[in-house]
């Protein structure tokens, strides 16, 4: 008797196995169904060749670049059906403006085609070997771009600086009061920083503990307006000390 009813158990236990994993197959397939019906419209309208033309044009992601740049790209098409467009073919002739990273297309039925664009985000000039480049947040230099153009991104120098840019500039975005005083920064070798300020302030950065440092600085300007004084160099690389070097007119005028 036991080991009928066990049987009967199993039994049951495999069919409720077999109608979940039913379920999960037949709830999986029905979201990709979704999120592929588009997809599914696009290439059936294709397939059967609608003579539908395109009348409107839906841009996004546009900050920089002049929409108009786009438009003048799109409007020979205008007229033509949207099913001969070729989408590779005019991503790539939107991918040759300036600003743009890149771009994708998508044709929305039955007359619109959408276009999002990715533009280039520099966020440094980098300085290196005589040669000036910008530098997004992935430290990939932008050569679409000229950096003369730029004069309101840091400057960083240093043959070893690339791949750490986007770590110091997001760093000092933190203290906005000082980075508005920073001009440039040099990577000395693959170690630490040394910050330049705009009144000619030469600031060495340890190699550890930079965030603290930098809030040290500040402390140290709002209670003695210590980066309005006549200082040539903070030294910071020790860990227990702060070297402060004046300019040279201010030992002269110590000495009368």
């Amino acid at each position: 008797m036991r080991n009928f009813i066990s049987r009967i158990n199993k039994k049951y236990k495999l069919k409720a196995f077999v109608t979940a994993v039913s379920i999960l197959i037949l709830l999986y397939s029905m979201t990709n169904l979704f999120k592929n019906s588009e997809d599914i419209i696009s290439s059936s309208m294709e397939y059967i060749n609608l003579d539908i033309k395109l009348k409107n044009l839906k841009i996004s992601g546009i900050e920089n670049v002049k929409a108009s740049e786009v438009v003048n790209i799109v409007s020979e098409l205008r007229g033509i059906s949207l099913t001969s467009i070729d989408l590779k073919k005019i991503s790539s002739e939107i991918n040759n403006i300036d600003w743009v990273k890149k771009s994708e297309l998508r044709k929305i039925y039955p007359s619109t085609l959408e276009v999002k664009v990715y533009e280039h985000n520099p966020i440094a000039i980098w300085y290196n070997e005589g040669n000036k480049f910008l530098v997004d947040r992935d430290s990939k230099i932008i050569t679409e771009l000229n950096p003369n153009k730029f004069t309101n991104l840091k400057v960083v120098a240093g043959p070893n600086a690339l791949e750490d840019i986007p770590v110091i500039i997001s760093m000092i975005k933190n203290y906005p009061e000082f980075e508005k005083k920073i001009k440039s920064l040099l990577r000395v070798g693959d170690r630490r920083w040394t910050i330049r300020l705009h009144n000619g302030i030469t600031i060495h950065l340890p190699e550890k503990n930079v965030v603290n440092a930098i809030e040290e600085i500040e402390d140290l300007d709002r209670e003695y307006s210590l980066l309005s004084r006549y200082i040539e160099i903070i030294d910071m690389r020790l860990p227990d000390r702060i070297d402060i070097l004046p300019t040279e007119v201010m030992m002269n005028s110590s000495k009368i």
